[in-house]
């Protein structure tokens, strides 16, 4: 078995994870894995969807339910993406006035 991230043999048993899944861990980079993960990381092209879901204004509930993603994902992502918006706004002064 090979390190997902560095690619590394250097592999041990780290655990279980709460689904009873055996957790490992690379000794080289620290990263943390399990053997043939039945969860994926969500798609590019389905945060894309998302990204223009949110510009409709829909709702959290029906965007999680139209990509099937989960709304405690969603919701995490949606912050995320708050976080990440710069709070200041330039305004450029008026040109031609008086």
């Amino acid at each position: 078995m090979n390190c997902p991230k560095c690619q590394s043999t250097q592999i041990i048993k780290y655990g279980h994870t709460h689904y009873g899944k055996p957790r490992f861990r690379c000794q080289d980079c620290g990263r943390q894995f399990v053997e043939n993960a039945s969860r994926q990381p969500i798609a590019q092209a389905t945060r894309q969807l998302i990204d223009k879901l949110l510009l409709e204004r829909l709702a959290l509930a029906a965007i999680a339910r139209v990509t099937g993603v989960s709304e405690r994902w969603l919701q995490l992502y949606v912050n995320q993406k708050y976080y990440q918006t710069p709070k200041t706004v330039e305004v450029a002064p008026k040109k031609g006035v008086g």
